[in-house]
């Protein structure tokens, strides 16, 4: 049975075919599908009124929409900022950046005329195994050019949404350090790579280490992607995320219309809730609207 609470939804992404182009639909990268067979049945147009219709029934009062590998992405800033405007829906955006770009000056700069956009992001996802490979490169966190356009994006005063494996945490330190003012948001709870009992024991430890940094929070959006759908697969992951990070620095999110692929809203949510089990409902509070609403800036009750 669903337990009443306000949910802000951290991480959704529209579709604005055919009006903007996406690489990655017309590629078809099998990173995609080797994360999910049927990855591709999402792959059309998707828009506020498909979201909010997933969504009805649902005490989801806000969301945070974010880029979904547009070919550019500011003309998606834009029509979303239009979606904000016109229909209520997003509440927020993350925004695409390439941080070794020669036009991400004027890119950031695009960005400050639109008041949707709280955050920017950057796959940086690296493994040895190439089909885990969803970045372009692996090298970026020591790539001097790329640190020099996190600086911009630093004195920008956006959130930086941190896409990375959690074999890649380590990694990260010496650029969450560097950045003491800028708020990591590390997306995918740390997705773990590895989902064996050793898998979760390095993943735990990794978290646990760059937890330890008061600007980091952390999403939890793809749970159904990455651990599956059942009360089993996500419990231990969910409960020890929010154990290592505290409710208060822990975000819900769907991770639609990919998740939606696996599982309704529902039963999102109520699995979810299960997991959690008997965390007070003042941590439910934060966890599932509170952390999000600070984070990237949306008024309480913003609906």
């Amino acid at each position: 049975m669903l337990r009443e609470v306000d949910i802000v939804d951290a991480h959704h992404h529209f579709i604005n075919l055919p009006e903007l182009e996406y690489p990655w639909i017309d590629s078809r990268p099998p990173a995609l599908t080797a994360l999910l067979p049927n990855y591709y049945d999402a792959a059309h147009r998707y828009l506020p009124s498909d979201y909010r219709a997933q969504v009805e029934g649902m005490p989801v009062t806000a969301s945070v929409a974010c880029e979904f590998g547009a070919a550019d992405g500011v003309a998606e800033a834009i029509w979303v900022q239009h979606c904000a405007d016109r229909f209520g829906v997003p509440n927020a955006f993350i925004a695409a950046v390439q941080l070794d770009s020669v036009d991400l000056a004027g890119v950031l700069a695009r960005y400050r005329d639109l008041p949707v956009v709280r955050a920017v992001r950057q796959p940086l996802y690296w493994a040895a195994d190439p089909i885990k490979r969803l970045g372009a490169r692996g090298d970026y966190l020591s790539d001097p050019a790329w640190l020099r356009g996190f600086e911009q994006v630093a004195d920008a005063g956006l959130v930086w949404d941190l896409l990375v494996y959690d074999e890649q945490l380590p990694a990260t330190h010496d650029l969450i350090t560097a950045f003491p003012d800028t708020t990591f948001v590390l997306e995918a709870a740390g997705w773990p790579v590895d989902l064996t009992a050793e898998g979760f024991t390095r993943w735990e430890e990794r978290l646990t280490a760059v937890s330890q940094f008061p600007n980091v929070v952390l999403k939890l959006q793809g749970i159904a992607l990455i651990f599956g759908t059942s009360l089993e697969a996500i419990s231990r992951w969910v409960r020890t995320a929010i154990s290592i990070f505290g409710a208060g620095r822990c975000m819900f999110a769907s991770h639609y219309p990919i998740d939606h692929l696996l599982w309704d809203t529902e039963t999102m949510v109520s699995t979810v809730q299960a997991a959690l089990g008997d965390v007070p409902s003042t941590e439910q509070a934060l966890f599932f609207g509170e952390t999000a609403r600070r984070v990237y800036r949306l008024p309480a009750g913003d609906a």
